[in-house]
């Protein structure tokens, strides 16, 4: 594994753990959420400028993209 998907894979997790706290949803709902919606592929696609921006803006994207899909977090 390369340091570049490491630092995919660290993002990702982080993401979906705070994810899942914040909104307070089992693991499950929060993995159908981001599977249904794409959002690991999304965070991986976008690494470069989300990590520049910061987890907790990550996050927030991530929100925004759920929104759109008519998604009430």
């Amino acid at each position: 594994m390369s340091q570049r998907q490491i630092d995919i894979a660290d993002i990702q997790c982080w993401i979906f753990r705070t994810a899942q706290e914040k909104w307070n949803i089992s693991a499950k709902e929060c993995a159908k959420l981001f599977r249904d919606y794409d959002i690991l592929g999304f965070l991986s696609e976008c690494y470069e400028l989300l990590h520049v921006s910061g987890y907790h803006c990550a996050l927030h994207d991530v929100e925004e993209i759920l929104r759109a899909n008519g998604v009430a977090i």
